[in-house]
């Protein structure tokens, strides 16, 4: 009987640990929290929203540290609020992975009252003119053709699924536009070069920065008895934006990452996942990205027609999102700038 109850018990656990893992946000709602470990969750966008990355969401004994801000200050109050779903306690700090304008363009909702911290590159990059030059500027730039270009499509969708799915879409960026006039840069308060670790009663919280990987001051946040790693960009479900990068590098970096106990990757982008595979894949990919661009650049070939000519294709049963030959021009714009001399 005792060995009953007992495993009646352990299934009354185990369900309840679903529901949480599982949890269905509210209707309207920004976001959803996925629990990876007790107290550790993946806040991911639903939709209604734009909220352009996602954040890992640490419950301490006492308060939360938050990674990433999100994409605008309206998407990173939502978080706030919606926060409340899974606890009341006090948001201490903030860590900025990268200064990328998805992941940090939410800071100034938590200043002052909130510590935010970040690699000294993130720091000196949000002090700098991250509004008219860089991917936030290009990203601006091309935001009302978008809109305009989801405007034609909705208008045209035939399929009522379709249709409805693309208003939603515009809505969504129309939003946006607006909100994202509300941004002011707001870098971190505190830095680091190498490590950090923050003790929260009984969590260790370890800051690191492993190398030039996806900017120049990636940081990814670890805790090593819950052996979860938040990745940032550094690492995530699938291929990161290379437009800041070192792609010659960035391997190496993730070779130092692999070396992590960790288990459970919250990344920047992207379901959370498990295990170290997919760093194993990226790293294939970017090594022979390198050395295709590398030969090209070294024959002269402009960085728009080598984009086109460079074939990925073999690495699409780990990435599906390639369709065929060709990356971004961007890219290797980027990796002739690494070559040259000129990125930083």
């Amino acid at each position: 009987m005792q060995r009953t109850r007992f495993a009646l018990a352990l299934i009354v656990v185990a369900l309840a640990a679903f529901r949480v893992r599982s949890q269905t946000p509210p209707p309207g709602a920004a976001y959803r929290f996925v629990e990876i470990q007790p107290g550790i969750y993946c806040a991911l966008g639903t939709g209604t929203l734009n909220v352009g990355s996602n954040s890992a969401v640490i419950v301490n004994d006492e308060d939360v540290v938050i990674v990433d801000s999100h994409i605008t200050p309206a998407s990173a109050q939502a978080m706030l609020d919606e926060l409340k779903r899974i606890t009341t306690k006090p948001v201490r700090f903030l860590v900025n992975t990268h200064f990328h304008f998805d992941h940090a363009n939410g800071n100034q909702v938590f200043a002052p009252q909130v510590e935010i911290i970040g690699h000294e590159f993130t720091r000196e990059k949000l002090l700098g003119d991250v509004v008219h030059k860089g991917l936030f500027a290009d990203t601006l730039a091309g935001l009302p053709a978008q809109i305009d270009q989801l405007k034609k499509r909705a208008a045209e969708a035939a399929d009522p699924e379709t249709k409805t799915r693309l208003e939603q879409q515009l809505r969504v960026q129309q939003a946006y536009a607006e909100q994202v006039k509300d941004v002011r840069p707001t870098p971190p308060t505190v830095t680091l070069t190498d490590r950090m670790t923050l003790v929260r009663g009984g969590r260790e919280i370890r800051l690191l920065y492993l190398g030039h990987g996806h900017t120049g001051g990636d940081v990814v946040v670890y805790l090593p008895k819950e052996r979860v790693l938040a990745s940032g960009d550094l690492l995530v479900n699938g291929i990161a934006n290379l437009v800041d990068g070192f792609v010659n590098e960035w391997p190496d970096t993730l070779e130092k990452l692999k070396r992590i106990d960790f288990v459970d990757v919250i990344p920047g982008h992207g379901e959370p996942f498990k295990g170290k595979e997919r760093a194993d894949w990226f790293q294939a990919y970017l090594r022979d990205l390198w050395q295709q661009a590398a030969k090209l650049h070294d024959q002269h070939v402009p960085a728009a027609e080598a984009a086109a000519r460079i074939d990925v294709t073999p690495h699409k049963p780990h990435f599906p999102a390639i369709n065929g030959p060709g990356v971004p021009a961007v890219a290797v714009t980027r990796i002739y700038a690494v070559i040259e001399g000129r990125a930083n």
